[in-house]
């Protein structure tokens, strides 16, 4: 699975294209602007590659006593254990029953019921071991449009690596770098994740 085909980017970005002969290109730009958008918007690298998409994540986190935990990724999908041990050893007798507690998906918030065994998040340093599933099941239309805009410009763009300006038709114009445009910042803006949201890599 892509964030994107190469039928939406070519037909909606790249109307100087027919045909489905560049599609292996234009499906090797869109997992590299995966990547690194993702990346950009703070998602973080797992198994050597960031995505926007579903994945799953191993994190820890500095528990602080609290009956609430912030998630590292949102939005959150599902739970596969949670372990609190200050001790770090995360063994069996660590796990936290799953009844125990909720999760708020849109949020990324592990939240302790009232009546729950395990009562807080322990305090301590990386006291709290999550492994979960998180990131767009389906695609939002913006990061497909920022995904249709970046690499449009990127293919287009593809022979001028290196280069401010190129000639053309008896004279120079100048061309813009390979970076993320400005206008593909803007459309992920709202997926970039901030605040509260932390914890450390598994």
């Amino acid at each position: 699975m892509a964030i994107a085909t190469a039928a939406q980017v070519r037909d909606g970005y790249l109307r100087v294209l027919s045909g489905t002969a560049e599609d292996s290109l234009i499906d090797t730009f869109i997992a590299r602007f995966d990547d690194i958008s993702s990346a950009y918007c703070g998602f973080p690298v797992n198994s050597n590659q960031s995505t926007f998409e579903n994945n799953t994540y191993t994190h820890y986190f500095d528990g602080d006593g609290s009956g609430v935990l912030q998630l590292r990724v949102i939005p959150a999908n599902t739970i596969t254990s949670v372990h609190v041990d200050v001790d770090r050893d995360y063994g069996a007798s660590s796990l936290v029953a799953s009844s125990d507690y909720t999760l708020d998906t849109s949020e990324g918030l592990v939240i302790l019921n009232t009546d729950s065994t395990q009562g807080a998040f322990d305090k301590g340093y990386r006291s709290v071991k999550v492994i979960y599933t998180a990131g767009f099941t389906t695609i939002p239309d913006g990061i497909v449009h920022a995904c249709g805009m970046q690499v449009s410009h990127w293919y287009r763009n593809r022979d001028n690596i290196g280069f401010q300006n190129v000639s053309q038709q008896g004279g120079s114009i100048r061309v813009d770098g390979l970076q993320l445009l400005a206008s593909t910042r803007q459309a992920l803006a709202p997926y970039r994740l901030a605040g509260a949201i932390g914890g450390f890599l598994g």
